[in-house]
C-alpha cells in the first residue's frame, strides 16, 4: 500500500482521541533521521496557518535534529499504542538503530521521513519554537505535576501543516 496526498480539511481526525493512541514525531531527513513516540500535541489555526504544536525535551536524541532541520512529521497507526511506538519512546536513536528495533520501514519525502505502517502523516514546516520556561506556568500545579522539581523543560516547535498523507485504505 501507498500514500495519498489529502486535504486537511478532509481528515477526520480528533486530536484529543487520537493523541491517547500515541503518535510518532519524526526529524531529518534520508542520511540523518530520529523518531520519538510522543504522547501530546496541539493541532488547530495559529497565525491565519493550520498548524501543528510538538513538544521535545532537551535530553532526546531528536532534539539536536529537530533545531537543525525546517520540517518534521507527526504519523499516526492503525493500532494503537503499538509496540513499535513503545520501542520508539523508551529507546534513543544515538545508542541504537530504531528502525531495525521497532520493524518500521521509512518513506522519504522531500521535507521529511515518516514509516509505511502508518495511517495519516502530517509533514510539517517550523514556523516557531521557544522554550517551555517554568517562570511563565500561570498554574504551578500544572508546573509541579508534571516537571516535579526537574530543571530542564521542553521545547516548543510549531510547524505549519503543508501536506497530510493518507494510507490507501487507511481509515481516518
Amino acid at each position: 500500500m501507498g500514500f495519498d496526498e489529502t486535504k486537511l480539511a478532509e481528515v477526520n481526525l480528533n486530536p484529543f482521541t487520537k493523541i491517547e493512541e500515541w503518535a510518532l514525531l519524526t526529524v531529518g531527513n534520508k542520511q540523518e533521521f530520529n523518531m520519538m513516540t510522543i504522547t501530546g500535541l496541539m493541532m488547530g489555526q495559529l497565525w491565519f496557518k493550520k498548524t501543528l504544536e510538538v513538544y521535545v525535551h532537551p535530553t532526546r536524541y531528536s532534539y539536536s535534529i529537530i533545531n537543525k532541520s525546517n520540517y518534521f512529521t507527526v504519523s499516526f497507526f492503525p493500532q494503537p499504542r503499538c509496540k513499535a511506538l513503545e520501542i520508539a519512546g523508551r529507546l534513543h536513536g544515538n545508542q541504537c538503530d530504531k528502525t531495525k528495533e521497532t520493524g518500521l520501514t521509512p518513506l522519504f519525502d522531500q521535507n521529511g521521513v515518516y514509516f509505511s505502517e502508518a495511517d495519516i502523516v502530517f509533514i510539517c514546516r517550523k514556523i516557531y519554537h521557544t522554550d517551555v520556561e517554568e517562570s511563565l506556568f500561570d498554574s504551578k500545579d500544572v508546573f509541579n505535576g508534571y516537571y516535579r522539581g526537574n530543571n530542564v523543560f521542553h521545547r516548543i516547535f510549531i510547524g505549519e501543516i503543508e501536506k497530510v498523507l493518507k494510507r490507501d485504505g487507511g481509515s481516518d
